[in-house]
């Protein structure tokens, strides 16, 4: 078919009009219906000939010609105030014009620059510092996290715990368990648009029964450490040259449990490293192993220096570092002698051991018995996770003795126990100085004269003796004070104690002098004898509410908030699960002392297993007994129920 000219001139004109297209618009970012806190719009719009591009009626810049896709734009435009975007279903559209003629496209999208708000409470303990210390095993946790844009949905992370946390839409409320050691807690909320926000805690848990960092004299000392590889007694032939080193023992045949030596390699036992630290000025350590450790030389006269034979006599400040309560035990049963002896002013330290079977030294004259059957101290003791065994004494304090002044002692995590006196403090006898008793247990001594468990000889100015969660069973005395014996001006505070199977004449639990008295609080007096405290004595016991007696004679004014003529139901004594090895009695169910403390005096955060309470902090503060209803914490040294895991 022929076309006509005509024709053909108006195909001509009319396919370069098919050939071309509007300009192509491609919206880069926000995708459509997604989330985005940028204030920019990116399209992507690709003509021919002249473009002019608007963002919601705005000229947007274009930028140049891209060299390598010709006739390609980016075009950016701002959000201003004079085009606000509707933070809700936001819609930007985008207008491009060339010469082939004019295209649109848009997007709708949430804008959101918001960042969330996350709001943490650390409660129970209460922990507002980020980088804290804590002997908590678990941490109660209850949280939120907010966004001024509602749209804005928000996802919460949380790293550090051993157990998860596990946020909900509202927020969290979680106990979770704190391992030993530092706890990094971070918590980071982002929402959809990618705003994030996080705060960070350093939750540091220490195991008070197992801390061995206490300082002696220095903080920042390094103090020297001795090695002890040998287990039997040998002594250091040359204390003087700042070296443990021992000889073999020529006087009889090798031990077996020992090897002979193989030169030149230095061996040390515990003598021989006291011996050395004796002469060094500076803070020294003696690190032991899982090993019983035998003292068997008995005193040499003429023992110039002392510390060759007989007792471990300590000169200088010293830590001695133990495996374990029971797998580190120095053993006296063969010396007939105590195991140490402090010098004035001498800061011991003893941490994860035990010590045992120490006797004081037969006395020449029977008025001038010595004390301390295993220990006798006149300087700072300190004692973690030690265990005092089996000791005799022929004067005051079976097991333990403070005899100066200036001395004082603080146990914690301690046992005593099976240790005799034949006159005061069955198991320790303080004569003038503080003593300090947490998370421990005085068990099964006794005293020829009074105090079955602590007799406190007091003078002219105040002494205080302080027990926190420390159970006293089965001790006794032939005179009084079956469990404690306080003289003149000493007073006890005791929070959170169980005393049970306490016998003496008179006072089973307690008996006084003069002005020696006691504040006792949260407790439980479940000796069974009708004269639990000495009659004898002035009205003893002051009491800070929260305790239960199964007697009338101690809390004879009792407050609202005590039980007397009350059974504690109390179980048998035993280690009730404690990593920590401490013996307590537990409550049966049924009974009173069940959640019963904490109204009038806060009970200790945790118990005698290191174990926080059921109910602590409380929920009341400041207490008040008169609108506080239950649950809080037992009465007592142990907790029953404690704080569940969710």
């Amino acid at each position: 078919m022929r076309l006509r000219p005509c024709a053909l001139l108006l195909l001509l004109l009319i396919c370069p009009a098919i050939a071309a297209a509007n300009p192509a618009i491609t919206i880069d970012s926000p995708a459509s219906h997604s989330f985005t806190k940028s204030d920019l719009v990116k399209a992507t719009v690709t003509g021919t000939g002249t473009l002019a591009v608007t963002m919601n009626g705005v000229t947007a810049a274009v930028d140049p010609n891209d060299p390598n896709h010709p006739n390609t734009f980016l075009a950016h435009v701002p959000l201003t105030t004079q085009d606000p975007l509707d933070p809700n279903n936001s819609t930007v559209t985008v207008d491009a014009t060339d010469d082939d003629g004019p295209s649109s496209a848009s997007v709708t999208f949430t804008f959101d620059d918001q960042v969330p708000v996350i709001d943490v409470q650390l409660v129970s303990p209460p922990i507002t510092d980020p980088n804290t210390t804590t002997g908590f095993a678990s941490l109660r946790i209850v949280g939120s996290m907010s966004d001024n844009d509602p749209n804005a949905s928000r996802v919460v992370r949380v790293r550090g715990f051993s157990r998860p946390l596990v946020p909900s839409a509202s927020g969290f409320d979680q106990r979770v368990e704190l391992a030993r050691g530092g706890n990094p807690i971070v918590f980071t909320a982002t929402d959809r648009a990618g705003n994030t926000v996080t705060r960070v805690f350093q939750i540091t848990r220490t195991i008070v029964c197992q801390d061995p960092n206490f300082p002696i004299s220095d903080p920042n000392a390094i103090p020297t450490t001795y090695f002890v590889d040998r287990t039997d007694d040998l002594p250091d032939p040359i204390p003087d040259d700042g070296i443990c080193d021992v000889r073999p023992d020529l006087r009889g045949d090798p031990d077996p449990n020992n090897p002979p030596f193989t030169p030149p390699i230095r061996h040390c036992t515990l003598r021989a490293a006291i011996q050395t630290a004796n002469r060094h000025s500076g803070d020294d350590k003696i690190q032991l192993g899982n090993a019983v450790y035998v003292l068997t030389r008995e005193r040499v006269a003429g023992d110039a220096e002392g510390d060759a034979s007989g007792d471990l006599d300590i000169t200088e400040n010293l830590r001695i570092v133990g495996a374990g309560r029971d797998s580190t035990i120095i053993d006296a049963r063969k010396l007939g002698d105590r195991v140490f002896d402090v010098a004035d002013g001498v800061h011991l330290q003893l941490l994860s051991l035990s010590i045992g079977g120490g006797r004081t030294p037969k006395p020449a004259d029977p008025n001038d018995a010595e004390g301390g059957g295993c220990l006798r101290s006149r300087g700072p003791l300190q004692a973690n996770n030690v265990a005092v065994l089996s000791c005799k004494s022929d004067g005051p304090g079976g097991a333990l003795s403070l005899e100066d002044p200036n001395a004082s002692a603080t146990l914690t995590c301690a046992v005593v126990a099976r240790s005799q006196s034949k006159t005061d403090g069955g198991a320790i006898a303080v004569d003038g100085a503080p003593l300090t008793l947490r998370n421990s247990a005085l068990s099964l001594n006794s005293a020829g004269r009074r105090g079955g468990a602590v007799s406190m000889i007091g003078g002219e100015d105040p002494l205080a003796l302080v027990l926190k969660n420390v159970t006293v069973s089965q001790n006794k005395s032939k005179l009084a004070g079956g469990a404690l014996d306080l003289g003149a001006s000493v007073t006890a505070t005791i929070n959170n104690c169980t005393f049970a199977n306490n016998v003496a004449k008179a006072g089973a639990t307690l008996s006084t002098t003069n002005d020696g008295n006691a504040l006792i609080s949260n407790s439980i007096l479940g000796d069974k004898s009708k004269l639990a405290c000495d009659p004898n004595s002035p009205e003893p016991v002051v009491s800070m509410g929260g305790n239960v007696e199964r007697d009338e004679t101690c809390l004879v004014s009792p407050t609202a908030d005590d039980l007397v003529n009350v059974d504690p139901k109390l179980d048998k004594l035993a280690t009730n699960n404690a990593s920590n090895g401490t013996p307590t009695h537990a409550l049966k169910l049924g009974s009173l002392a069940i959640d019963f403390a904490g109204r009038q005096t806060p009970c200790e955060p945790l118990d005698a297993r290191d174990v926080e309470r059921g109910d602590f902090p409380r929920t009341d503060n400041p207490p008040d007994s008169s609108t506080a209803s239950p649950p809080f914490c037992d009465s007592g040294a142990l907790e029953l129920f404690v704080q569940p895991l969710p």
